[in-house]
């Protein structure tokens, strides 16, 4: 940790939308180069932001470290019970800084305040760091759950993950 000074802003304005374009973009590079020919970063952005735009139940923030966009997260509720974030993103020369905790902590905050009981995700099996993360705050890995956003030809390769947001805070998240 390096004890630089992160502040957490939900996106709601032009600024903070073109630096969440500018993480999300680094995201699906960095997912396309690991994916394969398949994934279409260009799509995918697209289809970020076509989400966002078009659902009363989304939300997306970033971080910024020192004032320079650091990381990313959005969430979506997907049903009445269950909400699921996506694209939890932090830059290479800010990790290990507690910026990916802070933001799925303000995701979960986020799901457990408008009601939702489970807050799910998908992440890459290449991406252990991320997935160590989401167990040391109380996810469980679970089979696929229909109501991912997560495009089926992924299933097989991707790991789901869910938390119980009825648990208490101090049990399921701050380990």
């Amino acid at each position: 940790m390096t004890g630089r000074s992160t502040v957490l802003t939900a996106v709601e304005s032009d600024r903070e939308r073109s630096a969440l374009r500018e993480l999300l973009r680094e995201f699906h590079e960095w997912m396309a180069e690991h994916a394969g020919d398949a994934y279409d970063p260009d799509d995918e952005l697209a289809e970020d932001f076509g989400s966002l735009d078009g659902e009363t139940e989304s939300w997306a923030w970033i971080a910024r470290t020192e004032r320079d966009p650091s990381g990313c997260v959005l969430l979506y509720g997907e049903t009445d019970e269950l909400a699921e974030f996506r694209r939890l993103y932090v830059r290479p020369a800010y990790r290990g800084e507690g910026v990916g905790r802070r933001l799925v902590r303000t995701a979960i905050d986020r799901a457990r305040a408008r009601g939702y009981e489970t807050l799910g995700l998908t992440t890459p099996p290449w991406s252990e760091a991320a997935a160590a993360l989401y167990e040391s705050m109380g996810f469980e890995r679970t089979p696929p759950y229909p109501e991912t956003r997560l495009r089926e030809r992924y299933h097989d390769e991707a790991i789901f993950m869910q938390l119980d947001l009825s648990e208490s805070e101090s049990d399921a998240t701050d380990t």
